[in-house]
């Protein structure tokens, strides 16, 4: 998981690197986010993140930011909605509503703002047009990392890899496994690497797409949530030595995960 922290960094560097101020005076916005990061898994802490450690250098680091909620969709909900699980409802895993009388999107959209999502937005499925809830987001280019949704990575992977599925770039994981393992296919077909270049193609071009008009653009990587699958150029990195140790409990209170795949103690 930690290694993998690099290859999302360099991905977000890129992004930076572009400038995404418009000419009109008001600033584009660009908010990106990677699911199930831990808050210290930054080089000061002994992780290889040097493009994240550069974003914090020049930027702003919140020292004692919290959430409302850790847990998946509720805190998804959370930023959707600047509100709290009280209030948006979601005080534990479930689906997001299919509207909010309240969305960012929507807000931002009647400021003015063109309003793009590229990644995971984990908004729920509509199988009967065979895409995404928008959520006041006017295109959406998505990975949700969910085997029942045929979204808009899934398809090009089938274009790029025919009689394949993306899983089989981790053939011995799965999606919420605590193992990891090198990315089993070429690094510019993994999930990371498709949402990098759709949000760098989008800056790019962002100009003669949306000539004078402001853009919101939201890039949100699934990854480093399970399965943990950096490329192997990155894996093969890092050594052991270059790791925290692995603490084990000492009074037991891990025994319930045992032979679940779960920490260094199970047999597995």
């Amino acid at each position: 998981k930690l290694q993998f922290l690099y290859f999302i960094g360099l991905n977000m560097a890129m992004l930076l690197g572009i400038a995404v101020v418009a000419a009109v005076g008001r600033p584009n916005l660009l908010f990106m986010m990677a699911d199930q990061m831990r808050w210290d898994v930054l080089g000061e802490n002994g992780a290889g993140t040097p493009n994240l450690d550069r974003l914090a250098k020049e930027g702003v680091k919140f020292g004692k930011a919290y959430t409302s909620t850790p847990t998946c969709t509720p805190a998804r909900a959370g930023i959707l909605t600047g509100q709290k699980p009280w209030n948006h409802g979601m005080l534990g895993y479930g689906d997001i509503a299919p509207k909010y009388p309240v969305e960012m999107p929507v807000t931002l959209a009647a400021a003015g703002y063109s309003t793009h999502s590229i990644g995971k937005d984990h908004f729920g499925w509509n199988s009967s047009i065979n895409d995404g809830v928008p959520h006041g987001y006017m295109t959406t280019m998505l990975y949700d990392g969910i085997e029942t949704e045929i979204d808009e990575y899934n398809q090009w992977f089938d274009k790029q890899m025919p009689g394949m599925t993306p899983e089989e770039g981790w053939p011995t994981l799965d999606y919420n496994s605590w193992n990891g393992a090198a990315y089993a296919l070429n690094e510019s077909l993994h999930p990371t690497a498709w949402t990098g270049r759709l949000a760098v193609d989008f800056l790019d071009t962002a100009k003669q797409r949306l000539p004078g008009q402001n853009w919101f653009l939201k890039v949100s990587f699934h990854r480093p949530h399970s399965p943990y699958d950096p490329p192997a150029r990155i894996l093969n990195n890092v050594s052991a030595a270059d790791l925290p140790p692995i603490r084990i409990s000492t009074d037991g209170w891990d025994a319930p995960f045992k032979g679940v795949g779960c920490g260094p103690q199970d047999p597995e």
